[in-house]
């Protein structure tokens, strides 16, 4: 798959000090998050799992989720969403904002680094990791397998990000979308839904490698996007058939029509007009204060955690437990060792002052021959 433009590049003239903190905050967050959520007994559920790791990023970020549309998340099983895909903070924001109804498309090489999060969203069915294809023929099997698995699970509907990569800090729409899973949306008669967030590339900035606490994002769920409904209406209209070009053409106007709508509320958006950061900011806190916060809430049902998940749970629980025994072990062993050799050195120096006359004679040998005692320590004169 050719990637559609550039990726994010970083901004290294504003690493310093504060980085190497900040690449710890995420690293801890990457690592250590994601097996707290895997050792808790009390999580009976899938979606639980990932809403326990979730919700400690939402607390630790203090971002502000708000929407903004009339229309909410549409729930129906045959549905595909769409979003907009800025920040790698995209992996705890999106799934709350559809409320953990999603099962996300991300390439393999994203298990090699996160190991513990790909380890953890795959046990729970809520990623699906595919390779990074070239050949048409890969592409297809592949779009049929995400189908296969897509119908298999009852709980969760796709969300794709179609701009490709991360694309932060970016006032304007993508000038074209991939459109694999535009066309297999078509060719599956498989609504869409989009759904664009504004200012999710200011909770964790990738181009800075920062983040920042109480940022408020704006949500808009679009319409359903029916292919049936608009190749009826179409071939009504114009007496034609309806092609995969056509509906592509259809969401794309639909996705940037949305994206325009939600210029009020982008923080680059004014940025871009000249505001500083600062102001742009308390533009949008305005802006909170007319809409709700969207609900922490779990929709479209739930699945226990698979036995494989248990066994997981219970050998990172011996590990951790060796771990410790071996840590307590090893205090013991250092606190004899010392010991050990502090009674060796105070009998050494017992020994010492006994045979010497200082202090008391308390060894057998002194005892049993106190003469020779008294001729070591005994002042004997020159001739």
């Amino acid at each position: 798959m050719v990637d559609i433009e550039p990726m994010l590049e970083y901004k290294h003239s504003t690493f310093g000090l504060h980085t190497i903190y900040n690449i710890l905050i995420f690293l801890y967050l990457a690592f250590i998050n994601p097996l707290c959520s895997i050792l808790n007994y009390g999580i009976k559920t899938e979606k639980e799992v990932l809403r326990s790791m979730i919700m400690t990023n939402m607390a630790f970020f203090k971002c502000y989720l708000h929407k903004v549309s009339k229309k909410g998340l549409i729930i129906d099983k045959n549905i595909m969403y769409l979003s907009n895909h800025l920040t790698s903070g995209d992996s705890f924001i999106d799934p709350y904002i559809v409320n953990y109804n999603g099962k996300f498309i991300s390439l393999s090489k994203v298990k090699f680094l996160l190991p513990l999060v790909s380890l953890l969203t795959s046990q729970v069915n809520t990623v699906i990791f595919i390779n990074n294809m070239k050949d048409k023929n890969e592409i297809i099997q592949s779009m049929n397998n995400i189908e296969a698995l897509r119908k298999a699970d009852t709980k969760r509907n796709i969300l794709v990000y179609p701009e490709g990569l991360r694309r932060p800090h970016r006032p304007n729409p993508s000038t074209i979308l991939k459109k694999g899973f535009i066309y297999h949306s078509f060719e599956h008669n498989l609504p869409l839904q989009i759904i664009h967030t504004t200012n999710k590339e200011y909770v964790i900035d990738d181009e800075k490698v920062t983040y920042n606490e109480g940022i408020n994002t704006f949500t808009y769920y679009g319409p359903k996007i029916d292919p049936q409904k608009l190749k009826a209406r179409y071939e009504k209209k114009y007496k034609k058939d309806y092609t995969k070009d056509d509906y592509y053409e259809d969401v794309y106007k639909q996705w940037c029509k949305i994206w325009k709508k939600m210029d009020k509320y982008r923080i680059d958006s004014y940025m871009e007009k000249g505001m500083t950061y600062e102001d742009a900011v308390k533009k949008t806190e305005e802006y909170a204060k007319k809409f709700p916060l969207i609900e922490d809430k779990i929709v479209n049902g739930d699945n226990p955690i698979s036995n494989t998940f248990i066994l997981l749970r219970n050998v990172a629980w011996v590990i951790i437990y060796y771990i410790i025994y071996k840590l307590i072990e090893k205090v013991f062993e250092i606190f004899f060792s010392f010991s050990k050799k502090m009674n060796q050195t105070n009998q050494t120096n017992q020994m010492k002052s006994s045979c010497l006359g200082i202090g008391a004679c308390s060894t057998s040998f002194c005892k049993r021959f106190s003469i020779l005692k008294n001729f070591l320590i005994s002042h004997i004169s020159p001739v």
